[in-house]
């Protein structure tokens, strides 16, 4: 029986990440501590230990290497795409395998090409800022994760990856890519590329405020501890890195609506950063007592 297997997996890493999530904020108490510890990492795991999960867990700073492998691989896919529809070069056989293993064989090419291009393009841009973030603007700490959730990361990032060439034109056996004069490309999808590129900045943008918590006037780190950020969102919500990376895949999912799998990548986004959204409001409401009572856990003004 032919299979889509990513879309299968996103749904999967949804319900559990949902699920996971609605048992660690209602019912925690009665959790196993090492179900406990895989959510609540970092700043979040409130001193719970575990000796066996702890020797399951690798440093948080380790963040970084998603995007030293997926900025390349972004860059890759875009060069597959650029030579595909702008000279019509051959898929390499290879490629078209793996996308018939990875969506089935009956895919179809619901995707134009104007709207993957302008998609690939944004993603590259969002992967090479995180690299640049992660290696010379964000400060981790000694905190650590469990390595399912690092090894979660890469399949996030191939599996996104695949989704915006699996049912594109040009990359489905049998499909034809007709050159055509950008037709297709809209309003709505300039806007949402608009929206995507304020969006990655305003992400830069709040990890420079949170950096600036941790270094002195010259720009030396004199502490790991955390303190209440102002300013940028933070005025509005408490993860504006959240409410942003949300916001990014969102509007991927507008330039990408004719795709039927890649919606499921901004479904398993959704649920996960609402989840790290609402463990860091509790966690700040807890932690600091003069913490604002104005600031919403991850919509503006809403929630």
């Amino acid at each position: 029986m032919e299979m889509n297997f990513i879309r299968y997996l996103f749904i999967f890493n949804t319900v559990f990440i949902t699920i996971g999530g609605l048992l660690i904020n209602y019912i925690e108490p009665y959790l196993p501590i090492s179900l406990r510890r895989i959510f609540r990492y970092g700043k979040y795991n409130a001193n719970i230990r575990h000796v066996v999960m702890e020797t399951l867990e690798v440093p948080k700073s380790w963040f970084r290497h998603f995007y030293m492998f997926a900025a390349p691989a972004s860059t890759v896919t875009l060069c597959l795409i650029f030579y595909k529809y702008f000279y019509n070069w051959k898929v390499p056989e290879i490629v078209l395998t793996l996308l018939d293993i990875s969506f089935g064989a009956s895919r179809k090419p619901l995707v134009p090409a104007e709207n993957v291009i302008i998609a690939i393009v944004l993603f590259n841009v969002q992967c090479w800022k995180r690299l640049y973030e992660t290696t010379s603007v964000s400060i981790f700490g000694n905190n650590k994760i469990n390595v399912s959730l690092y090894l979660i990361g890469y399949i996030h990032y191939a599996g996104a990856l695949l989704c915006f060439i699996g049912e594109s034109e040009g990359f489905v056996r049998g499909s034809l890519y007709i050159n055509r004069p950008w037709n297709k490309l809209t309003i709505t999808i300039l806007v949402c590329a608009l929206i995507f590129l304020w969006s990655t900045y305003m992400q830069l943008h709040t990890n420079f405020i949170l950096a600036r918590l941790r270094k002195n006037r010259d720009g030396v780190v004199v502490s790991y501890s955390y303190n209440v950020p102002f300013h940028g969102l933070f005025e509005y919500v408490s993860s504006p890195l959240q409410f942003t990376e949300i916001l990014m895949y969102f509007m991927l999912s507008l330039i990408l609506w004719q795709a039927s799998t890649y919606h499921y990548v901004t479904f398993w986004v959704m649920a996960n950063q609402a989840e790290c959204a609402y463990l860091n409001h509790q966690w700040y409401r807890n932690t600091f007592k003069d913490y604002p009572k104005k600031r919403k856990i991850l919509i503006p003004y809403i929630w």
